[in-house]
């Protein structure tokens, strides 16, 4: 659906180093976050720095927040004009305040009520030079990176790297598979299904999705007015879940959010349509393996819409924001069916998923055919061609008669199992978006965490940071 990569400004610079003691890295810092008092939507984060001891330097590169007030910094400009804050190297505890609001993106994302609020953690940098060095680190001080930094909420609230939250709440803890899922509940959310069952079902699931999964996961459960779906940031490990969603719901938003994590591969214009369709089927068929739902619920949820004009790899001929989790889910659910029968059930979908992902690079389109093609012993391109590129329609009716298995995507202990061709995948992912919870789109990616954000915007940083490099390899960053 709606895919959101924005750029991250991390290039190795240099300048000239002004000598003496050594830094064992940038300065720490103290973050204190709440609530703008007379706007509701508004939060405020106040960032104060310990002042560097040993002649070293850094600014502050401000990329998606409203810096609001600064002290002990100068500002000044890059080499192609963009903006930035110096420290003046004399003040003492410089800081500076910025602010996001709820009302970024395209208003389904983020919400806030009198209780509490759901906000896009700017994102913003500290280009840090060592007077031993003659480079610069960058390091993103309210991302979980940052070397040494304490966080504290004039109220009570949860600092993610994509998404903050503010107000009351209750939290719990899983430890699974390698892994820490971390579900904030809002206080005045009903979660439709239990923190035990959702962990359940999130721990069965990593086990059957091959590789290396996140470490930490951060869950939030939210309910009216946030928009009625979820929201992922694939880069951070982060997603929300309106409080209504339910496993046995044939998209089952839970699967889809989480899938989203494992997502690690980058994507070509004509292969957009891939991230939402393979989290679609992936969710309802992974649903399927935990006995949540059934063949016939995702069947009948899959064509209950069709999208004949659009296709899959022309964004600008579909016609609505659905056309991956309907068209795009019942492809992959007939080609999962393809690669199944191909290889007498040894291999999958999943299979491809899993080389999209250590894939280095952009995966392009005929990447994607050679994936397949190699999972499969053989080439399928003429089949994904004419279910790709063009209009052309799929036999619903052969996917309705295949068996109720899913597909194979490993067993209990995460490993690719062989199975015979009697096991070959029902495949049923297409999802009714959002099913049990609305009548909007069920999910957007929040891709790189840096929030609604366009092309034009990503090209913008992509020259601020060249001007940067730009100006610190003049010297001039000091």
């Amino acid at each position: 659906m709606l895919s959101l990569v924005a750029g991250t400004f991390a290039p190795q610079a240099t300048a000239q180093s002004s000598g003496g003691q050594s830094s064992s890295g940038p300065p720490s810092v103290s973050i204190s976050i709440e609530r703008h008092a007379s706007q509701s939507g508004t939060v405020r984060y106040h960032l104060d720095f310990e002042t560097p001891d040993d002649g070293s330097h850094f600014w502050l590169i401000n990329y998606t927040g409203n810096v609001v007030s600064s002290d002990g910094f100068v500002s000044d400009q890059t080499g192609n004009g963009n903006h930035a804050l110096r420290w003046d190297g004399e003040t003492d505890s410089p800081s500076m305040t910025i602010t996001t609001s709820v009302h970024s993106g395209s208003g389904r994302e983020f919400a806030a009520t009198d209780d509490w609020a759901l906000a896009p953690t700017p994102r913003m940098s500290v280009a840090w030079e060592s007077t031993a060095a003659d480079d610069w680190s960058y390091f993103h001080p309210l991302q979980d990176d940052y070397p040494d930094r304490s966080v504290s909420f004039a109220d009570s609230g949860v600092l993610g790297s994509a998404f903050t939250y503010v107000g009351k709440y209750h939290e719990r803890v899983r430890h699974a598979d390698g892994q820490r899922f971390r579900m904030i509940v809002a206080a005045d959310a009903s979660p439709a299904e239990s923190p035990k069952s959702i962990f359940n079902s999130l721990s069965a699931a990593s086990k059957r999705i091959p590789g290396q999964p996140p470490d930490d996961v951060l869950m939030f459960v939210l309910p009216d007015p946030i928009w009625r779906g979820g929201y992922s940031s694939p880069k951070y490990g982060e997603l929300w879940v309106h409080e209504d969603a339910r496993l046995d719901d044939p998209q089952n938003l839970w699967l889809h959010e989480y899938f989203h994590t494992r997502q690690s591969f980058e994507l070509s214009d004509k292969m957009e349509w891939f991230r939402e369709a393979s989290a679609a089927y992936f969710a309802s068929d992974l649903a399927m393996k935990e006995d949540e739902t059934s063949k016939s619920a995702v069947v009948g949820t899959l064509s209950s819409k069709s999208y004949d004009a659009s296709t899959l790899s022309k964004p600008n001929t579909w016609a609505d924001r659905e056309v991956p989790y309907y068209r795009g889910a019942l492809t992959l659910w007939a080609l999962d069916e393809k690669i199944q029968q191909a290889t007498d059930g040894h291999r999958s979908l999943m299979d491809v998923f899993h080389r999209m992902n250590e894939h280095d690079g952009t995966v392009t389109y005929a990447d994607f055919r050679n994936i397949v093609a190699d999972v499969a012993g053989r080439s399928m391109t003429p089949w994904l061609n004419k279910h790709v590129t063009t209009t052309s329609k799929l036999r619903l009716q052969d996917l309705k008669q295949a068996n109720d298995a899913g597909s194979n995507v490993g067993d209990g202990d995460g490993s690719q199992k062989d199975v015979g061709a009697d096991k070959q995948s029902g495949g049923m992912s297409g999802i009714h978006s959002p099913a049990k919870t609305g009548n909007l789109p069920s999910t957007l990616v929040f891709w790189g965490g840096l929030g609604l954000v366009s092309l034009v915007f990503g090209l913008t940083v992509a020259q601020y940071a060249s001007g940067l490099v730009s100006r610190f390899r003049g010297g001039r960053g000091k």
